[in-house]
């Protein structure tokens, strides 16, 4: 069996032994997971790139804390980054704003889809110009609400998967998702501002 055909927790219990081709394989499959998830929430790509090792280091050190009886590596990774980001953003005190403003990229490394306007001038103007309103606006909401925001529409993930990376109960969750929402809404449309 090709160790890339293992299923994350086997992975994990390989990794725990500190063999670093199977760090190497879980490394490759959620590397640009995790990097658009960190992109998305800070807005900064040389941040979102330093909390991605940062992230990968602390899943290398803290291997044996995994526990696959207890949930899903793909969750567990999540925390992790979610861990740290709450952790960076308390001591730096960054502002969004600022760091939206510091030049956040418009297309995260494998999440930019084609949408045809790529050679249309003027579309692309219209794609960028929207993708800014719609990062100004998210920056704009409480970490609570981004968090809600970026975990279920940008990494598609189930309420029931995002009470697990936040340790947030799923009622909590839905009832922070539509206010985000509201408030996104609130925020784009033309005349609601």
């Amino acid at each position: 069996m090709q160790i890339e055909s293992l299923s994350d927790a086997a992975l994990m219990e390989r990794v725990r032994d500190r063999d670093v081709d199977a760090f190497q394989v879980l490394y490759s499959r959620y590397e640009s997971r995790i990097f658009n998830f960190l992109l998305r929430y800070v807005g900064n790509r040389p941040l979102a790139e330093d909390l991605l090792q940062e992230t990968f280091w602390r899943v290398w050190q803290a291997s044996a804390t995994f526990q696959a009886d207890r949930g899903e590596f793909r969750s567990w990774l999540y925390r992790v980054a979610l861990n740290l980001v709450r952790t960076e953003m308390a001591h730096k005190r960054y502002g969004l704003d600022r760091l939206v403003s510091e030049g956040q990229s418009k297309k995260s490394a494998g999440g930019h889809q084609a949408t045809g306007l790529e050679h249309d001038p003027a579309g692309r103007l219209e794609l960028e110009e929207s993708t800014t309103l719609v990062e100004r606006a998210l920056s704009g909401l409480s970490p609570a609400m981004r968090e809600v925001i970026v975990l279920k529409c940008l990494e598609g993930m189930k309420f029931s998967e995002i009470a697990s990376v936040t340790g947030t109960p799923e009622g909590t969750l839905k009832s922070r998702f539509h206010r985000a929402i509201a408030e996104l809404r609130r925020r784009l449309l033309p005349g609601e501002r």
